[in-house]
């Protein structure tokens, strides 16, 4: 290959006005396949040990029972019992944390563990569309969107949780569409179409069993109404339809008030645990002890593993988009929202929101978790500034070289994290829990009020589905009369 060539294979990969379509295309498939070869091999390819932790106690229980009622085509309303309800009720619906996405239908044709496979596999490939957006919107390089892709796939926070049996972290994934929706909304996008979009990944989120993902955004969108006041209407009108379209979801778990744990749990202790849940690898094994994590909880409610090498770069470009104060990249404007989450997670500051025991903000028990949601945009923020010090200056031989290096040693610190928690590595480290999915059935029976609150939130989220139908309609009308008229007025200038 000569000089010539060489150079057009960098421009390629470094330089996004330059990108070689064929190249992009078969960079951004080979990542999408990685993901999903990585994801088959942390998930054991559906063949998952689900007697430990919440895979027994909680999820896979909860799975095998949906899988009845779909099998049957029953509606998935009672439990046999409370066991894996969280001891509260034998209505299913009435946990707020429980998955009823479309792609249940699934589960007539698939086991249990492949089900979840599949359904990992699918949020994973809506998520990585989502990126391919953020991708598009801030012209990112192959290169820079190589970085993006690590590490918001492959953190600590996602893997963990996963590990341990919280499937219901799916909606993890379109965090990417989420922030997508954000950075539009900062461009000027105020329209029906933005609060039907916004409102719609909300709700999507919540039928994922995401409810804290749910909240984390709907907290962030509030903080962020405050901050900016240009943008309160739009998102005022997206968490009222968000929440109005979950009215099915909202209703029943609204109707056991009271009998849900409450007990908060607090963030992280001190910043020296924050700094080591993200560049310090605790094993499954290490998880619950607390002096080895120097945490009150299990470890997988701290990991927010990015190797050293990812700490580096985000503290690094996290600064650089600092520096460049860009609007269009969120400056000055993202720096509060993300900074009062980051403070929420700390200690015990959240409690500050739940003494307000507003129901949707008070449940949120260990505010530790909030914490992924300004990560996720941080890695979003360094990347746009990594691949503005590829436009502006250009790197030579050497600073692609180093660059490069330090996402290879990226790469090879979070393989290390995936082989450490990987469910074949984190069964080890658990008590065995015996669970009978054959006994999770389909098991109805008379509950007016369950059913009525059932009844009457679907008629909620169906007449704010028609409501916000004629609103954008209505919208999009407007506009093309608006538009007609301004042709009439060039052409009759002219």
């Amino acid at each position: 290959m000569n000089r010539t060539s060489l150079k057009d294979l960098s421009d390629s990969i470094f330089d996004s006005e330059k990108e070689n379509a064929l190249l992009t295309w078969i960079w951004l498939g080979f990542l999408l396949i990685t993901g999903l070869i990585l994801w088959g091999y942390f998930l054991n390819f559906g063949d998952i040990p689900f007697d430990y932790h919440d895979w027994a106690e909680v999820n896979a229980p909860r799975i095998a029972f949906l899988k009845d009622a779909v099998t049957k085509g029953a509606l998935p309303l009672h439990m046999p019992d409370a066991s894996a309800l969280r001891g509260v009720t034998d209505r299913f619906m009435a946990l707020p944390d429980v998955i009823l996405s479309p792609q249940i239908i699934l589960l007539k044709w698939l086991s249990v563990g492949d089900f979840i496979l599949v359904h990992t596999w699918l949020l994973f490939s809506i998520g990585f569309l989502g990126l391919f957006a953020i991708k598009k919107h801030f012209h990112l390089s192959l290169f820079s969107f190589t970085w993006l892709f690590f590490l918001f796939f492959f953190n600590g926070h996602i893997l963990s949780h996963y590990s341990v049996g919280h499937v219901t972290w799916g909606g993890y994934f379109l965090f990417s569409w989420f922030i997508w929706l954000v950075f539009c909304l900062l461009d000027g996008e105020k329209s029906w179409t933005w609060v039907g979009r916004t409102a719609f990944l909300l709700f999507f989120i919540f039928l994922q069993g995401s409810f804290h993902q749910f909240v984390w955004c709907v907290i962030f969108l509030a903080i962020l109404a405050v901050t900016k006041f240009s943008v309160l209407i739009p998102i005022l009108k997206a968490g009222i339809l968000a929440c109005l379209l979950s009215a099915i979801r909202m209703i029943p778990p609204a109707l056991q008030m009271g009998a849900f744990d409450d007990d908060f749990l607090g963030g992280y202790g001190t910043p020296l645990v924050m700094a080591k849940a993200l560049m310090r690898i605790i094993s499954p094994a290490d998880s619950l002890n607390a002096e080895k994590t120097g945490a009150v909880l299990g470890w997988w409610e701290f990991d927010m593993y990015v190797g050293i090498a990812g700490t580096v770069f985000l503290i690094f470009f996290g600064i650089q988009w600092l520096l460049q104060r860009k609007k269009e990249h969120g400056f000055p404007v993202l720096i509060f929202p993300l900074a009062a989450l980051v403070f929420f997670s700390i200690r015990n500051f959240y409690q500050i929101i739940r003494f307000t025991q507003i129901p949707l903000f008070s449940g949120e028990r260990v505010s530790a978790r909030f914490l992924i949601l300004p990560v996720v945009f941080l890695i979003v923020m360094a990347c746009t500034a990594l691949q503005n010090n590829l436009q502006i200056r250009k790197f030579h031989r050497l600073k692609i070289l180093l660059s490069s290096l330090l996402l290879v040693i990226l790469i090879m610190e979070l393989w290390n994290h995936i082989s450490a928690w990987k469910v074949l590595n984190s069964v080890k480290a658990f008590p065995y829990t015996y669970t009978n999915l054959a006994i999770k059935v389909v098991s109805n029976h008379d509950d007016p009020l369950y059913t009525n609150g059932l009844i009457i939130g679907a008629l909620i989220s169906g007449i704010s589905l028609a409501g916000w139908i004629w609103l954008y309609w209505r919208e999009k009308k407007q506009t093309a009369v608006k538009s007609g008229n301004e042709h009439t007025e060039n052409d009759s200038t002219d």
